[in-house]
């Protein structure tokens, strides 16, 4: 059916959606909900191939669309190259794709065949399936989870839905299953890796559910997002690089899953493991270090599910041709004192420029897994890797890479901690009691930083003055707030003095 088209000026969040008269929904037999093909038509009156698929909602009363025109929300004119001169659009009612039977076999709990899995990517990055559909089939692995066998199938299929790069076969690269706030520890592991001779093109991702994303952070000092073909040309010149994963093209069926999972507020292990090992694929990473934060918040609340986790992961790993060592790590509280995109990149850079400035959890746990790798490519003999990692920090080499690292990706070179915008509405938050702080909610920490304005605004964010350990007097300056404006600032506040961030225990130990 041909029909005029319409911008509504309306925006659905990322799902394509049409709105038909009432009348022609009936003449195709289309229900409020029906999945139909759309097609931009040219005007010689050709289709322009392949069209989207889109859901239909049905205009009722008058004034919205009439008979003989189509709405389109945002997101279809824009998957459509909608321009004004295009007047017409061409509508069929389309079916269910084969994959969704082998959806409705996974929600089932049955395995699935290597076509199956392909045919789920496939119609996932085609647009064939709708949310819901995808919605489901991510909630039935949730539920029944998928054969070691399944895993590797679609870390192939997301790998091969998207650009691979060749850059060789000494490749290497360090991931977090994340969870842990103010896990800065990649600006601080590729300029020491780097500084080794070895090539780390670190893809990272922005904040989704964080205050701060590495990249996010990164971008504080320098630009992130590239091409393809830029990425190479930096890699040719600078065998490092700190970059937005999402300005390219790799892996995209993982992004569309993770988006799903986002929304459900589910994050099944086993397309965690095949994402992440597809992402590192298309990269063409061969040597990976692992951290796996542990604790309270996180993924793995205790070291027996992390262990158990860290297992099948290096067994996927090894199947799909990567090399992998993981390193269970604490996530007790907040990896340094800094919280947020500015903050953050503050603090990193405060450690390369003077190692012995720290914080020492930065400092270590950077340096752990610097060390791994270090040890992972022999530039290090077994057990020697962290020391070997020190001292590149210690020389000043790795700060010399990072500046090397900012001015290939456009930034500013000799970027000093103090020229870093932060704030500029500040709350100091004092201790109402004294004690020894016995824990730090993590979860807290994220909301206040959230709420002040992370990651949006880049300068907002959290400044823990004491941890885990430290002794507090009575009014001692605990948390700082940063927001960008007074308002931010004000809410995260309230929030701070409803959620405790601090739990203290008395400084007396026995009482004989």
């Amino acid at each position: 059916m041909q029909l005029r088209k319409k911008k509504l000026g309306l925006a659905s969040g990322g799902i394509n959606i049409i709105i038909l008269d009432d009348e022609d929904a009936f003449k195709i037999n289309a229900k409020p909900g029906s999945r139909v093909r759309i097609f931009k038509k040219n005007l010689d009156g050709t289709l322009v191939e392949p069209g989207i698929i889109a859901i239909v909602d049905l205009a009722t009363g008058s004034g919205i669309v009439e008979p003989g025109e189509v709405g389109v929300y945002d997101e279809v004119k824009d998957k459509l190259a909608l321009g004004e001169d295009d007047k017409n659009i061409e509508i069929f009612l389309s079916s269910k794709p084969k994959s969704y039977a082998a959806i409705r076999k996974k929600i089932k709990g049955k395995e699935l065949s290597t076509q199956e899995i392909l045919g789920i990517v496939n119609d996932c990055v085609d647009e064939r399936l709708l949310g819901i559909e995808l919605a489901s089939f991510i909630t039935g692995v949730e539920i029944h989870g998928l054969t070691e066998n399944e895993i590797v199938d679609f870390t192939y299929a997301f790998t091969h839905s998207g650009d691979i790069l060749d850059l060789g076969p000494n490749v290497y690269d360090k991931h977090s299953t994340g969870g842990v706030p103010g896990n800065k520890i990649t600006l601080i592991i590729v300029p020491i890796i780097a500084s080794a001779g070895l090539l780390i093109p670190k893809t990272s991702t922005r904040a989704i559910t964080s205050p701060s994303g590495t990249a996010d952070s990164m971008e504080v000092l320098a630009s992130v997002s590239f091409t393809k073909e830029e990425i190479l040309n930096i890699l040719e010149s600078k065998k490092a690089g700190i970059f937005w994963a999402g300005a390219m093209k790799s892996a995209p069926a993982a992004d569309i899953f993770i988006k799903i999972e986002k929304s459900l507020n589910i994050d099944p292990l086993p397309i965690m493991i095949a994402s992440i090992l597809a992402k590192k694929l298309s990269m063409g990473v061969k040597i990976l270090t692992m951290d796996i934060p542990v604790g309270p918040g996180t993924k793995f609340p205790t070291v027996e599910i992390g262990r158990k986790f860290a297992r099948q992961f290096k067994e996927i790993a090894t199947r799909v041709g990567i090399e992998c060592t993981c390193l269970l790590t604490s996530a007790s509280q907040p990896i340094g004192h800094a919280v947020g995109p500015a903050l953050e990149a503050r603090e990193a850079l405060r450690l390369l420029i003077d190692p012995s400035v720290g914080p020492s959890s930065l400092l270590n746990k950077s340096t752990d897994l610097a060390g791994a790798l270090l040890e992972m490519a022999g530039k290090a003999p077994e057990g020697k890797g962290k020391e070997y990692a020190t001292d590149i920090l210690k020389s000043g080499k790795a700060y010399d890479e990072m500046k090397q690292l900012i001015r290939t990706q456009g930034g500013f070179p000799d970027i000093l901690p103090e020229d870093i915008t932060v704030g500029p509405y500040i709350a100091e938050m004092k201790a109402d009691i004294q004690g020894i702080i016995s824990e730090v909610n993590n979860k807290h920490i994220n909301s206040i930083a959230k709420i002040a304005g992370c990651p949006a605004s880049k300068s907002a964010g959290i400044e823990i003055e004491h941890k885990i350990g430290h002794k507090v007097q009575l009014g001692d300056t605990i948390l700082k707030i940063y927001a960008p404006t007074d308002s931010q600032l004000k809410k995260a506040v309230e929030f701070y003095n409803s959620h405790p961030v601090f739990n203290f225990a008395s400084m007396t130990i026995e009482k004989i």
